[in-house]
């Protein structure tokens, strides 16, 4: 799918992925922005294991004109299956991530998609509701040890 920023892909994972896409997951100003935590290295790695190695799970790496900008993932949690994703802050603002999402949920044939983002990730509930994705609900959502305290949006792909 090529959109103003380039030629956006999704492919299959492989484990080189991981030296680009981790340090992505430590930019302070994105997990911020996610009211996330970072992870450690060895706790990323046992995530992405986990989610590479799950059949109910669906992971794939973005490209933009040939180049790793990101991931993208489904994954089941209580019942339901939640969409993620992570960008590089390089490519914010520039329809990558919406591209990549749009790709994405053709891809995965189950529904209903959850997805949630922090009410105040602004571009992120923009991304999800041009994907088709409806807010059901928002809720404070306490801190955890891998979750900044914030109001959380829910969102839905039917």
């Amino acid at each position: 799918m090529t959109g103003s920023a380039g030629h956006v892909e999704l492919r299959e994972p492989v484990d080189s992925d991981l030296d680009i896409i981790f340090p992505m997951t430590q930019d302070p100003v994105a997990n911020q922005m996610s009211m996330v935590y970072p992870r450690s290295r060895e706790a990323f790695e046992e995530q992405w294991n986990a989610r590479t190695g799950d059949s109910a799970s669906v992971v794939r790496t973005i490209l933009l004109d040939g180049e790793i900008v990101g991931r993208i993932n489904s994954f089941v949690k209580d019942d339901e299956t939640h969409v993620g994703y992570l960008i590089a802050q390089a490519h914010w603002g520039k329809g990558v991530m919406t591209s990549a999402l749009s790709r994405f949920v053709e891809l995965i044939e189950l529904r209903p998609l959850i997805a949630h983002a922090a009410k105040s990730n602004i571009g992120s509930c923009r991304v999800l509701e041009k994907c088709g994705f409806v807010k059901i609900d928002e809720c404070d959502s306490p801190e955890t040890e891998r979750y900044m305290a914030c109001i959380e949006s829910k969102y839905r792909l039917d």
